[in-house]
C-alpha cells in the first residue's frame, strides 16, 4: 500500500485510480478510504486519490491533541507528494470537507472546485468540548467483534447505518477493521481517536476564515440531516466567495454511504464545470 509522509512525520494511507482530473477523495470521522469507492466507481476523467486521514485505516495516528489543521496539512502534504497536476477538485465528507476547505485557507489555489458534504464547520465559540454527545457516543463505541459476520450484524439497519448500501457496510467492516493478533477484528479508528477528534472538532474556528476561499464551494447536506439542515446549508454555502448548496432528498448525515449515485451525479456537474472552464476558447 502506498504512503505519504506528512510535515510532522506520520505515514498516511492512500489508494489512486483512474486518470485525468486530479480529485481528492476525504472520508469523515471514524472511517476509511474505501468507503469512497461506491461514489467513485461511476466517475471518469479523474484522478483518483483517497486518503486514510491520521488516525484511521492504515494511516499513522499521532498523538493527542488532534489540531484539524493538521488535517488540512496533510492534504497539502499529499498534493506536493504525488504532484498532483491543476486543475484539482476537492471532494470531502463531514471532517475531510472541513479539513479540505482548511487547506485552501492555508493555501489559496490549491484547489479549482471543492464538493463538501456536510463538512464540520460552524460558527463559535470556538475551544474544546469534552461533553459533546459524540464524544461521549465515540468513547463507548464497541470496537472489537469476533469476525466480519458478527460486526455486520451488529450495524445493519441499526443507528446511523440505517439507510446505508449493503456494499457500503460491507466495506465498512471490511476496511475500518483489521484483523487482531488475537484472532480479533478491531476497529481501525479506535474509540479514544475519534472520541478526540470529536473533541477538538469545535477549536478549529475554520467559520471565521471560509470568505478566504475563493474557489466555486458546492456544499451537499441531506435533507434529514441532524447536523446540517437546509437553513444552515443556505448559510454555510453563503461565507464562501462562491458557493451553492445540493439537498439530497431522504439523505442524513451519511448520504455518501446512503445515496451514492446521488454524490456521483454532483461531482460529475462539477467535472464537466472544470472542463468547460479550463477549455480552449474555441471549443466552448
Amino acid at each position: 500500500m502506498p504512503y505519504v509522509s506528512t510535515h510532522d512525520g506520520l505515514d498516511l494511507a492512500y489508494e489512486r485510480s483512474g486518470g485525468g482530473t486530479p480529485a481528492l477523495l476525504i472520508h469523515a470521522n471514524g472511517f476509511c478510504k474505501e468507503m469512497w469507492r461506491p461514489v467513485s466507481r461511476p466517475l471518469i476523467g479523474l484522478d483518483q486519490v483517497a486518503v486514510d486521514q491520521r488516525g484511521h485505516g492504515w494511516s499513522a495516528v499521532g498523538l493527542p491533541p488532534f489540531d484539524w489543521w493538521d488535517l488540512a496539512r496533510d492534504l497539502l502534504a499529499v498534493v506536493a507528494t504525488l504532484g498532483l497536476s491543476e486543475p484539482r477538485i476537492g471532494v470531502g465528507h463531514s471532517s475531510g470537507g472541513a479539513a479540505l476547505a482548511m487547506a485552501e485557507i492555508l493555501r489559496p489555489g490549491t484547489w479549482d472546485r471543492l464538493v463538501l458534504i456536510e463538512p464540520i464547520t460552524f460558527p463559535g465559540p470556538f475551544g474544546r468540548n469534552e461533553d459533546h454527545p459524540l464524544v461521549i457516543g465515540a468513547g463507548r463505541r464497541r470496537d472489537v467483534f469476533d469476525d466480519r459476520d458478527q460486526a455486520l450484524a451488529s450495524y445493519r439497519g441499526r443507528g446511523p447505518f440505517a439507510r446505508w448500501t449493503d456494499e457500503a457496510l460491507a466495506l465498512y467492516v471490511e476496511h475500518a477493521f483489521h484483523d487482531g493478533g488475537d484472532g480479533l477484528r478491531h476497529l481501525a479508528c479506535r474509540p479514544d481517536t475519534e472520541a478526540e477528534f470529536y473533541r477538538m472538532a469545535t477549536a478549529h474556528g475554520a467559520w471565521d476564515r471560509l470568505g478566504e476561499i475563493r474557489c466555486p464551494v458546492t456544499v451537499v447536506v441531506g435533507t434529514d440531516s441532524g447536523s446540517h439542515p437546509p437553513a444552515f446549508a443556505e448559510a454555510l454555502a453563503a461565507q464562501f466567495g462562491v458557493g451553492h448548496f445540493v439537498s439530497i432528498p431522504d439523505g442524513t448525515h451519511f448520504v455518501p454511504m446512503e445515496q451514492p449515485e446521488a454524490i456521483a451525479e454532483v461531482i460529475r456537474g462539477v467535472i464537466g464545470d472544470v472542463g468547460h472552464r479550463m477549455a480552449p476558447t474555441g471549443d466552448r
